[in-house]
């Protein structure tokens, strides 16, 4: 059922996309942006299975930050997907601090939230510290490379598709390495590496569609962008 739910769950956040863009533009899209982003930190803490592997469930909630600011850098320009980082970047690091500073509070006797706020919210310093960077690094350079694929081939799909999976290479590799290096065999890293980083493409791939469909809408409103 773990991926029946998932391609429930991936149509839905992609289409939610697409909506948000095509009714509230680029300022819809960077609340859109922060909302992802603070969806998949809190999804993040839940681990699944899918096709036998252990993964996260926050993987689409992220993966659909690159879908959003890849619709930015190509029918608003690089400035507004540089900003959409920014945003999403600001929403994850003072999410996560005023998470971690309300369970400071001392909870009344009949609270009865606070161990689940603190299973969920506890913060590890080098986990937090892996899931910024890598976010900082991966998103800019995933704008960065798909106006140079633009540039050059001036193809839609290998734009989107180039430029995501590239920049999610480089944020697996990112968040492992600062987040889990010295923790765990070598190998067993590497696994998990690779897991994490195959389904990233998998999403990645099926994002195609929906940029696609942002394409359509514009032309049809006469911004035509991209060549095919």
């Amino acid at each position: 059922m773990n991926i029946l739910y998932r391609i429930i769950y991936l149509i839905f956040t992609f289409t939610t996309t697409v909506i948000v863009y095509k009714f509230s533009g680029k300022e819809g899209t960077y609340i859109w942006i922060a909302v992802s982003v603070i969806l998949s930190n809190i999804q993040s803490v839940k681990m699944v299975d899918i096709f036998g592997y252990t993964t996260v469930l926050g993987n689409i909630a992220y993966s659909n930050v690159f879908l959003a600011t890849d619709i930015l850098n190509e029918f608003d320009g690089k400035k507004s997907a540089d900003k959409s980082v920014l945003y999403g970047f600001l929403s994850m690091a003072i999410f996560t601090l005023l998470m971690s500073f309300s369970l400071l509070f001392i909870p009344n006797s009949f609270d009865t939230s606070q161990e689940s706020l603190t299973n969920i919210f506890t913060v590890v310093p080098r986990i937090c510290i892996a899931s910024l960077i890598a976010f900082l690094c991966s998103q800019f350079f995933d704008v960065f490379i798909y106006q140079k694929l633009k540039q050059r081939y001036n193809k839609l799909w290998l734009s989107n598709n180039g430029s995501t999976i590239l920049s999610q290479l480089i944020d697996t590799i990112i968040f492992i390495v600062i987040g889990y290096l010295g923790t765990m065999p070598l190998s067993e890293l590497a696994i998990m590496a690779l897991t994490m980083y195959v389904l990233k493409v998998i999403i990645a791939l099926c994002d195609t569609v929906f940029i696609y469909i942002v394409k359509k809408i514009k032309k049809r409103e006469g911004n035509n962008g991209h060549n095919l």
